[in-house]
């Protein structure tokens, strides 16, 4: 081959790739009713493996994938051979052109955390360069949470939403409070006595805590959350617990602490918009949460209970995986895949998980 057809050989290869990563931006395939591993996991899918984690142990959502080991920075530059400045050129354009379509992706993207935090509750989400965490997980979760946050560079938590009070919800919030600042605080209650919640009002210093009505909301970038729960005041602290909806687009997220059938069916007796996506099952799959007229209401694709092994209360309970078994969702737990993420781009919603293979 001549030089000349050399070079056009290697422009026509860019062009094509340029198309490609047109085509590879714009597509997007939907997921209904099965769990499918992200983009940056594709290869891992096909052999049965999940996505790589992350430096902080939980899985890396797309876009923040590790640097590439191909070489080093300090290289030189080899010179290019005649006919390559076009191609070159045209490369380059490719390579702009798709990271500023993976930084706006990014951008209107929701990403969920639900982190192992052994026998409690705990999620991370992001959107829009804001931050929300819901619960803590136990005292015991602390250091992972400050490593966590630490490893993602999330200094600061625009919003936190303690569902209520006890020690396996709010313990390890004062980790994180250790290391980010806080610029909303909600909780069920103002006050409580336990060292756990003392803790974390110590460490919330100044900021005040919010106890929110029914109704009310807050935007996370292009998220939308909004409290649905509890519809009615109770003494019960996992009854009180704070319910949330999360939606992005055509894709809603439901949290529900540990509401168990009381709150459910207060919140059914007052027409709460309950229909989700994805459900953080209430109380760890305990056996008085779940009831089949709530999850009727809800109707979730998936369903994330979050969860210690061998924990000694027997959760999640075999009534509550029936319950959650006849809707057909797909059921994912903490104690068996680690810590799961669910990445939404408001149509739709891909996961990955720390260990073991989601159940496709």
């Amino acid at each position: 081959m001549t030089a000349g057809g050399a070079g056009r050989h290697r422009f026509a290869a860019a062009l094509l790739a340029l198309l490609l990563s047109a085509f590879a931006l714009g597509g997007c395939s939907a997921v209904q009713g099965a769990a499918s591993l992200p983009d940056t996991a594709a290869g891992a899918a096909g052999s049965g493996e999940v996505a790589a984690a992350g430096p902080d142990g939980t899985p890396a959502a797309p876009g923040e994938e590790a640097t590439s080991n191909g070489g080093s920075s300090g290289d030189a530059a080899a010179p290019a051979a005649p006919g390559e400045g076009e191609a070159s050129g045209a490369a380059d354009g490719a390579s702009d052109a798709a990271a500023a379509a993976d930084n706006a992706a990014a951008a209107d993207q929701l990403t969920v955390r639900f982190i192992d935090v052994g026998q409690g509750d705990c999620a991370l989400l992001t959107c829009g360069g804001e931050t929300l965490l819901i619960d803590g997980g136990p005292s015991e979760a602390s250091s992972k949470l400050y490593s966590i946050l630490k490893s993602l560079g999330i200094s600061r938590l625009d919003y936190i939403i303690c569902t209520h009070p006890d020690e396996d919800h709010c313990g390890g919030i004062s980790g994180a409070l250790n290391f980010a600042s806080c610029g909303t605080f909600f909780c069920s209650v103002t006050e409580h006595d336990t060292r756990a919640f003392a803790s974390v009002l110590r460490y919330l210093g100044q900021v005040p805590v919010t106890v929110p009505a029914v109704g009310d909301g807050f935007s996370l970038g292009a998220a939308q959350v909004a409290f649905v729960g509890p519809a009615q005041r109770t003494r019960d602290t996992n009854e009180g617990s704070l319910v949330c909806r999360v939606d992005l687009g055509e894709v809603s997220f439901l949290f529900t602490g540990d509401a168990g059938e009381e709150s459910e069916e207060a919140m059914l007796a007052a027409g709460a918009q309950l229909d989700a996506d994805v459900l953080k099952v209430g109380h760890h799959g305990s056996a008085s949460s779940s009831t089949s007229r709530f999850l009727a209401a809800v109707s979730p694709d998936y369903a994330v209970i979050s969860v210690g092994a061998g924990n000694s209360y027997g959760h999640p309970t075999d009534e509550a995986l029936a319950r959650l078994g006849a809707t057909g969702a797909t059921v994912l737990r903490t104690d068996l895949l680690g810590s799961v993420v669910a990445v939404t781009d408001g149509r739709d919603v891909q996961f990955s998980s720390t260990k073991g293979k989601l159940d496709n």
